[in-house]
């Protein structure tokens, strides 16, 4: 690919030379991108890849005058282009007038003499759930195409007072309903599927697919996400899951995760980022806006930006007590005698985590012992329990709000052409439509519940599920619980979906996570990367803990990058360049009392085919589109080894670095 460079001119030299400098020291993949501007041989013009530049060091930049933000914006868009990265699908909306008019405008501010901080013209790419005045609200849906919202999320507002633009409005799993953020091409729907920067044949995660794959590819320095049951975090190591989404996870309220992307993502305290009704909903007891950045510095600074700081948090149904939205970072926190909770009982011990991911945790666990980390395993069958009895976890919640939810953004909207019937019977992918159809068409609350299931829920199981996860932390005197981002290595896109849930919308699968119960509970998590599979392909954890305390969760972000460090970017050119991707549905026929509760570890099911149309970049794409394993998909979990129970006496940390006492 052509470098795509920028030159600092001598204007503000100096300063400039310092800010690089500083920025080289904190970031050591930025050090030997920075060298050429901050020490240039010969008098010559300095030049960065600006595109690759984080976040914070792109702020430098750019609040120094050393670049315009109208030039930022023409880097990242000459990255996009020379790097062919239009095929990765990231973006649903992209106006290019409309985001140099905006950099034009920050720059003719500062021209001004006005100030610009602390953004100084930054773009943010934006999930394409949360509203943003003069761009459509999508949600990878047809029925709400063309639709542009009359405001803004208030965070969006909050962005653009702070002198940040919109770079677009990304791609993600319809209406946010599957961590592989697949959607089959319907003829005449415009619908496409994200794909994964570091390979294309695999999963970017979802449901926020487009917003990680973006800040992942440098097309953008950050994203904003949307997080009801793992959207933000599973992407941005990025997970996907076994079955069909939320769709599946309102049926059972279980997910199994993939690893992908290596980036940070974030939840926050369920109230402290204020989306208000500029929010395209999926259960608003479980849904918060959330944030991605390459580095824990960028995250920290982004979410100061749209951390309602002033508020208290607030949730339906009174749990937890409201909590101060506040968050303390504490820069230089250490990890010698930290105590983390490692739940011993859901869904990576049974069926467990596959070989390679057992090492690569097994791997992480031992360095942070190493660095002075208290593992506390503990038996997480009373959080199990709690949500099990809590109304099936909360499913049938979700399903009962949706409606409702998506009822009063349409009316809040005036969106008096569409009802939530409309939007229903337009949905691109069977099996969401299976999935939603009790839910949406007929509400069916002999299934479902009923308004006095729904009020129980809000008052007595909800809050049951958060003092239990409150207990737990009291119990075993931890600080955070520390989980893997993943229970197998990230999967082909067209292996990725096995007989879980067909056109009847039955759903066959027993696998329970955390990330249920981060999400009920309100809890704060943050996901962030531990290395690369044998494929190149980055792997994580995640760390949570309860409500408020977002600073430390944060905090410990920055001591987890310190000791694993960010992961190398994707190639600079993307493999798919030159192609587009076609994923098709192909029904599957699944007969649960014939053929099992789940296809056992030799038979193969997919719901989706991959081909690659045109001229690939990449030779394996072009070969995979004719010849590769399409339409043949992979047994249920990756066949890569034994599975092993990482707290088990297979694990590389000795015992005696482990705490039994609880």
């Amino acid at each position: 690919m052509l470098s795509i460079c920028l030159v600092v001119t001598t204007f503000g030299a100096c300063a400039g030379a310092q800010e690089l400098s500083r920025a080289a020291s904190r970031h050591v993949h930025s050090r030997s991108l920075l060298q050429t501007a901050a020490a240039p041989a010969s008098g010559a013009p300095a030049t960065i890849d600006v595109a690759l530049l984080s976040a914070t060091d792109a702020i430098a930049l750019l609040c120094s005058r050393n670049i315009t933000s109208v030039a930022y914006v023409q880097a990242l868009f000459a990255h996009y282009d020379t790097g062919g990265f239009a095929c990765l699908n990231s973006f649903i909306t992209l106006n290019r007038p409309q985001v140099l008019a905006d950099a034009a405008a920050v720059d003719a501010k500062a021209a001004a003499g006005q100030s610009i901080t602390p953004l100084c013209g930054l773009p943010l790419a934006v999930k394409d759930s949360i509203d943003v005045q003069g761009y459509p609200t999508t949600g990878a849906t047809p029925a709400l195409a063309g639709h542009i919202p009359p405001y803004s999320a208030p965070l969006i507002d909050m962005y653009k007072q702070a002198n940040g633009i919109i770079l677009g409005k990304m791609n993600l799993a319809e209406l946010s309903t599957s961590i592989g953020s697949i959607n089959p091409n319907i003829p005449g729907n415009n619908i496409t599927t994200p794909l994964n920067p570091y390979n294309q044949t695999k999963i970017p995660g979802g449901s926020s697919g487009g917003s990680a794959a973006s800040v992942a590819a440098r097309i953008a320095p950050w994203a904003l996400c949307e997080d009801t049951g793992g959207s933000c975090r599973s992407p941005a190591i990025a997970n996907g899951e076994l079955q069909h989404g939320k769709a599946a996870e309102l049926a059972t309220g279980q997910r199994l995760f993939y690893s992908c992307i290596g980036i940070f993502g974030f939840r926050p305290t369920l109230g402290c980022y204020n989306y208000s009704d500029g929010l395209l909903p999926a259960t608003f007891t479980r849904d918060t806006v959330g944030a991605m950045g390459r580095t824990m510095t960028d995250l920290i600074t982004l979410d100061s930006i749209l951390r309602s700081s002033n508020m208290t948090s607030t949730a339906v149904g009174s749990i937890p007590d409201p909590v101060a939205c506040a968050a303390s970072i504490n820069p230089n926190i250490t990890l010698k005698g930290l105590r983390l909770g490692l739940p011993s009982n859901f869904g990576w011990v049974n069926p467990g985590l596959s070989s390679q991911m057992a090492n690569l945790t097994n791997a992480a666990l031992a360095k942070l012992v190493a660095a002075g980390v208290v593992l506390v395993p503990f038996d997480s069958s009373s959080l199990d329990q709690a949500i099990a009895v809590s109304w099936a976890g909360g499913t049938e919640a979700g399903g009962y709000e949706l409606p409702d939810a998506l009822s009063r953004y349409l009316f809040r909207h005036n969106y008096t052409d569409l009802n939530v019937l409309d939007i229903f019977n337009a949905i691109n992918k069977p099996t969401i439509k299976s999935g939603y159809e009790p839910y949406i068409n007929y509400r069916e609350f002999q299934r479902v519940g009923s308004d006095t299931d729904w009020v129980e829920y809000l008052s007595t199981g909800r809050p049951s599920v958060a003092k239990a996860w409150r207990d737990t932390f009291a119990i075993h005197n931890v600080q955070a619980f520390l989980y893997p981002g993943s229970a197998v290595t990230v999967q082909a896109l067209d292996a990725f979906e096995p007989a879980v849930q067909f056109d009847n919308g039955t759903v066959v699968s027993a696998n329970t996570s955390f990330f249920q119960i981060d999400s009920i509970s309100t809890a704060t998590a943050l996901a962030f990367p531990i290395g690369m599979d044998n494929t190149g392909t980055p792997a994580g954890m995640q760390i949570s803990a309860p409500p408020g305390n977002d600073g430390l969760m944060l905090s410990l972000g920055l001591a987890m990058e310190r000791m694993f460090g960010p992961m190398p970017p994707p190639p600079t050119t993307a493999a798919c360049s030159g192609c587009t991707a076609n994923v098709s549905y192909v029904p599957a026929n699944y007969n649960a009392t014939l053929n099992g509760p789940i296809p056992n570890a030799t038979q193969t099911w997919t719901s989706y085919t991959l081909t690659f149309n045109g001229q690939c970049a990449s030779n394996y794409l072009t070969s995979y589109g004719k010849t590769g394993p399409v339409g043949k998909g992979v047994s249920l979990l990756d066949t890569t080894g034994i599975r092993s129970n990482y707290v088990n006496a297979t694990m590389l940390v000795p015992a005696t670095n482990i705490s039994t006492a609880g």
